[in-house]
């Protein structure tokens, strides 16, 4: 038994003592219309960042990856020149390359992607040449590391390797569910909180 405070678990009692006082309608409505609408929508937003933050330190790997191939596609597109990938002999021409950059984009809503291409590019290629020809990490610009994270938070299906507790399929999403429940303890939640606030967090997003 664990005595440890579940906001998940309150707003389910304030629902039910708001039903068991017998309110007149309007104002059982309006309590009710604040809890669903204000209190439970501010927690999921708060728990959400929360998971995140954690989340996206399992995946620093990951986010220099996609950070890596955005800028050479986002290079080779302001060239207007088509680009081979080395390791599978992928030809991207224009229009794929833009293709490439949008499902990048998009999660973040960049309105003016051609502005940002090349200031993303300019970027990485003065930070390249004080870094002995090296991209600079992926969390070194604050807008691309943005839309970086808004890709990679942006689908539910990549997020269950990591924050779900169901058995696991290789020992890297072993390692990578481990380091996210410490770093959420390491937040002052509980082990039994993580699993709780993860699951209804994924079920929550699944329903939305």
């Amino acid at each position: 038994t664990e005595v440890a405070a579940n906001p998940v678990h309150l707003f389910y009692v304030l629902e039910q003592q708001i039903e068991r006082e017998q309110f007149p309608a309007d104002v059982a409505e309006r309590y009710l219309e604040h809890l669903k609408g204000y209190l439970i929508p501010k927690y999921i937003e708060f728990i959400g960042k929360e998971i995140q933050t954690a989340y996206l330190e399992s995946y620093s790997e990951y986010g220099q990856n996609i950070f890596d191939r955005y800028v050479i596609y986002a290079d080779f597109w302001i060239q207007d020149q088509e680009y081979r990938d080395p390791e599978t002999g992928q030809l991207f021409d224009r229009a794929a390359l833009n293709a490439e950059l949008e499902k990048i984009e998009k999660p973040a809503g960049i309105s003016n992607p051609k502005d940002f291409r090349n200031e993303i590019v300019n970027f990485v290629l003065r930070a390249k040449a004080k870094n002995n020809g090296k991209n600079p990490t992926w969390t070194s610009y604050e807008k691309l590391r943005t839309v970086i994270e808004k890709k990679m938070f942006s689908s539910t299906e990549e997020l269950l390797p990591v924050i779900s507790f169901n058995a696991k399929t290789s020992t890297d999403d072993q390692k990578k569910h481990d380091d996210f429940v410490n770093r959420m303890m390491e937040k002052g939640y509980t082990r039994k909180q993580v699993r709780l606030l993860s699951e209804w967090y994924l079920r929550v997003r699944k329903s939305q």
